[in-house]
């Protein structure tokens, strides 16, 4: 093979970028969901009871307006009672006076138009034709009657009083005899109005009350599923992508559980599909690099190595006749050196040998030690290991290798930190109904630097490196996160479970 076929790997590069632009799509949507769990919410059956209350109070005041025009009315129908009998009797007396039958010096015979008995605090007067007061009765009101409330009293004046007045002219052949004008205290008729209307607030009040119970009770209990619905939401935006909704009697929210079980699907088929690509594109980077490895030692590093010894033999054989030459032979010994060097830092980026010859935590350690050396005191690296990880399959313990490197690599070059501490920890072991075993492992990168510096707005996920980590995670059907910490600094934590077997070799 080809050892410069190791730049082909920009394509799949692309598609790992693409697969990544897709994965921010969909943790995205999952924020937003979050977010609107975050938002404030309004308690539907109290927003219900309280529009019921609003309309009831309306409905009420409509209602006691209504009463208080009633009883204007009645009192307004008893002044033109007693006026129209009050008019009656005077027109009698004012046909007598025409015909001469009595005397005008008599008018009015106020004693016999009063045959009648006027109610509490009704008064009947007579007004002259310059508008003085002739002659009136008035009855008081009855101590008895409950007395409403200033403020009502005032109330009723200014809407109905001017309502209860009654007035008749009296006109004998085009000839005025004064005007007859009924009237009943305002306060008399504000405690009719008043004890028409405690009367039956009081059922009003039981009435609405009763009504908002019963909405709340009905409406509550219609509305118990949404309660499961929310449940549903909640776990699909932490990431329970199986997560789904029961079948519901309410129509409505029937269609809700269809939409959101069909969206579930959807997202879960997506994001396994996802996974999948991740995984293949991240597992045929890691074949690519081990075979450009093999390729380049195989054949790069056994050409260097020949050709170092055809130089250094070509030295020996003339020095003595050619010095020239000899120093020269020396230097391409030397540059064929250097280039084997070179070479060797490659070989190492590409695959590191320990993973296949020494394992996991041996290699993870000559990384840790490889970054202290590189710091030259400036930063300590540190690894903890917390159990066993010799039966993690070669292809996740690259992952776990290349996430730990490029964690590693972001901390020493942007954190200034000066503690960064790598622990991987083992989890539980599982089994499969099908036999296989899996464990799970968490894997957390810690350092107390200056944390991510760029725009609060800004994704933390967004940049090369932690894309290229958070692919590697899903591609292990794990979850990633990385942010700041409350102390100070930054963590990338990573979980996700292996299959367990014997390790492949390289």
């Amino acid at each position: 093979m080809n050892p410069w076929a190791f730049f082909l790997r920009a394509p799949q590069a692309r598609w790992l970028q693409a697969a990544a632009t897709s994965s921010a799509a969909a943790a995205a949507a999952l924020d937003v969901a979050s977010e609107l769990k975050r938002a404030r919410s309004l308690d539907l059956k109290w927003a219900l009871v309280r529009r019921i209350v609003i309309v009831a109070l309306l409905c009420l005041s409509a209602g006691a307006i209504l009463a208080a025009h009633g009883v204007a009315s009645d009192a307004r129908r008893q002044n033109e009672d007693a006026a129209e009998a009050v008019e009656k009797q005077l027109r009698v007396q004012i046909i007598r006076i025409t015909r001469g039958l009595d005397l005008v010096e008599r008018f009015p015979d106020w004693e016999s138009v009063l045959k009648f008995a006027l109610g509490p605090g009704q008064c009947v007067r007579l007004l002259g034709a310059d508008g003085a007061i002739r002659n009136a009765s008035c009855v008081g009101s009855d101590e008895r009657a409950e007395s409403p409330p200033g403020w009502f009293v005032d109330a009723y004046r200014a809407l109905f009083f001017d309502q209860s007045v009654a007035e008749r002219r009296l006109v004998h052949r085009g000839q005025s005899w004064g005007v007859i004008r009924a009237t009943i205290d305002p306060a008399v008729v504000a405690g009719r109005a008043w004890t028409e209307l405690t009367r039956t607030l009081g059922l009003w009040v039981a009435m609405i009350g009763a009504l908002c119970l019963l909405v709340y009770f009905v409406v509550d209990h219609a509305l118990r599923p949404t309660t499961e619905i929310l449940a549903g939401i909640s776990r699909l935006a932490e990431g329970d992508l199986s997560s789904r909704l029961p079948a519901f009697r309410l129509y409505e929210l029937q269609r809700i559980a269809s939409v959101f079980n069909g969206l579930a699907r959807k997202l879960q088929a997506t994001t396994s599909d996802r996974a999948e690509l991740a995984r293949r594109l991240v597992d045929a980077q890691e074949r690519e690099r081990r075979l450009i490895a093999r390729e380049l030692h195989d054949d790069i590093a056994q050409r260097l190595t020949a050709l170092s010894c055809v130089a250094a033999s070509i030295g020996k054989t003339v020095a003595a006749k050619a010095p020239e030459a000899s120093r020269e032979s020396g230097e391409l010994v030397a540059l064929a050196s250097s280039a084997m060097r070179s070479l060797r830092e490659t070989l190492a980026n590409l695959r590191p040998p320990e993973i296949d010859d020494l394992g996991l935590l041996t290699s993870l350690r000559e990384l840790v030690a490889g970054q202290a050396r590189l710091a030259a005191g400036r930063t300590r690296f540190t690894f903890h290991p917390e159990g066993r990880f010799e039966d993690v399959p070669a292809e996740a313990a690259a992952h776990i290798y290349r996430i730990v490197q490029e964690g590693l690599n972001n901390a020493a070059r942007h954190a200034s930190a000066e503690t960064v501490e790598v622990v991987l920890r083992e989890g539980p072991e599982a089994s499969s109904s099908g036999g296989e075993r899996s464990r799970s492992i968490e894997l957390r990168i810690t350092d107390d630097g200056l944390g991510l510096r760029r725009a609060p707005s800004s994704d933390p996920l967004t940049g090369a490196g932690l894309i290229g980590m958070r692919e590697r995670v899903y591609a292990l059907g794990g979850d990633f996160t990385a942010g700041p910490r409350a102390e100070g600094g930054f963590e990338l934590r990573a979980s996700f479970s292996v299959r367990l077997g014997q390790r492949e070799r390289a």
